[in-house]
């Protein structure tokens, strides 16, 4: 893959992330704790039905891209019964109980809120198989520029509900999550129109069908497990605590999923290029020698992360002060996330895929327990504590499992890196203050150094071409 492709891939993310640094400020300043923590799980439900709706049948895709005859074929035999499903429970719920998703998510017994939860899930399946289409197609700009879309219309619509006194309500604010779901929506059914009217065009086909609920099926067990490995934190904050609390949780999450943007970055290139490769059987030497940067560049990411947080509560209200030390750990996850797709593709490859569904059971109990043991006493700090150290055990089991099943990976570097950066999260979680933040803050700058010291070649390299390319542009 190309400069110019790798950069294409990063604008959505890094815009995205860009987007949500200044709406999320503004959200915060605007709206109460209380509608945060309903947004919040608002999400976690629409991820809960994708899944479910998807019947793994969007990883079928990408799993069969290159080798599919016709992928006119592939799409329509895919898409169509998720789509056909989604539309059901749609009829179904509008016909029935317009009210059942606002009360049942928001707690709050509305039908006009509910009927809006509904118009936002609406656009998730259609969305996310259209996205796959660009994803393996390689239009990396495309793809950015349909992730980028909906963060902006966001920090548009809240800036504008500021500027115009609206009313800060729960509904606005589910408005405006629901407008940028269809922005989304409709910028991918643009991009992909031509793709879609020949997938409509073709015909399902029977046999094909049963061999991508085969491979998917599974994934989707797995998928309710890891659900609900990531989800249990924000149950267990909300029944033990509040949805203020767990507004402020949410704060600190939605802060430490810009790690995400080189979680989405690598995800959207790592699947298909790896499939790829296995498919004409070359460059498979090059995964274990792409393990150790990863885990320098994840391990430099939180130094990073730690040595800026108390700018956090600057540009917060005094009550999510808290968000500083909690956002360490929520930071964790997407960059174990992101090493887990190097360290575990051999299970995806191997066809294996009933693992992950153990795997996610295993993480999903440990997460638990955890949160069982430490929300109660602690609060949103427990939380983001059980999330990470139970996703660490979930990173560890896919990589064993990985190892096993495929090529053999640098463990003890990995489990090594990770542990250490694992025990400096859970440290400054619950025991960092303004007080000892310099001992922190001294132990990352120590550690970027060493990190820097260590890949000095490849950094100059890398300084060396973006100059020259800089230079040509110029």
């Amino acid at each position: 893959m190309n400069i110019k492709k790798l950069l294409g891939y990063a604008l959505g993310p890094i815009g995205s992330a860009a987007a949500s640094a200044i709406s999320l400020p503004l959200i915060s300043w605007y709206f109460p704790a209380d509608d945060i923590g309903r947004i919040v799980l608002l999400q976690t439900v629409s991820g809960l039905i994708l899944i479910v709706l998807g019947l793994g049948l969007d990883q079928s895709y990408i799993r069969e891209y290159h080798a599919a005859p016709d992928k006119s074929v592939l799409l329509n035999t895919v898409s169509l019964l998720p789509l056909l499903l989604s539309a059901a429970c749609i009829a179904g719920i509008l016909l029935a109980a317009p009210a059942m998703p606002s009360e049942m998510i928001l707690e709050l017994k509305q039908a006009d809120l509910g009927v809006l939860c509904v118009v936002f899930m609406a656009a998730l399946v259609p969305a996310r198989f259209l996205s796959v289409v660009l994803r393996m197609q390689e239009r990396a700009y495309a793809f950015s520029f349909s992730q980028l879309m909906p963060k902006l219309l966001i920090l548009v619509l809240v800036a504008g509900y500021m500027l115009t006194g609206a009313a800060n309500s729960t509904f606005n604010l589910v408005a405006a999550y629901a407008a940028a779901q269809w922005l989304a929506l409709a910028v991918l059914s643009v991009q992909t129109r031509r793709d879609a009217a020949r997938a409509w065009k073709a015909y399902s086909d029977p046999a094909l069908l049963k061999e991508t609920l085969k491979y998917g099926v599974p994934l989707v067990l797995g998928g309710l497990a890891y659900w609900g490995l990531t989800s249990v934190d924000r149950l267990m904050l909300k029944q033990h605590g509040s949805l203020a609390e767990l507004g402020i949780y949410s704060m600190a999450v939605s802060f430490g999923a810009a790690a995400l943007i080189f979680q989405s970055i690598f995800s959207t290139i790592w699947a298909p290029m790896v499939f790829r490769w296995v498919n004409e059987n070359e460059n498979l030497d090059r995964i274990a020698k792409i393990v150790p940067p990863m885990l320098a560049a994840a391990a430099a990411v939180l130094c990073l992360a730690g040595i800026f947080s108390p700018l956090i509560p600057l540009i917060l209200p005094s009550k999510y002060a808290a968000v500083q030390f909690i956002l360490l750990s929520s930071i964790l996850f997407p960059l174990l996330y992101t090493m887990t797709e190097v360290t575990g593709i051999g299970i995806n490859v191997s066809r294996k895929t009933w693992l992950v569904t153990v795997i996610s059971v295993i993480a999903l109990a440990a997460n638990f327990a955890l949160c069982r043991l430490l929300v109660p006493a602690f609060g949103a700090k427990g939380a983001a504590a059980s999330m990470a150290v139970s996703f660490w055990l979930y990173f560890a089991l896919k990589t064993e499992a990985s190892v096993l099943l495929w090529q053999k990976l640098p463990r003890t570097k990995i489990y090594g890196t990770t542990l250490i950066c694992l025990f400096s999260c859970l440290a400054y979680t619950f025991w960092g203050s303004r007080g000892n933040y310099p001992l922190f803050a001294a132990g990352w700058a120590a550690a970027l150094a060493g990190i820097g010291f260590a890949y000095r070649t490849q950094l100059v390299l890398l300084a060396e071409r973006i100059a020259g390319r800089l230079k040509k542009a110029a």
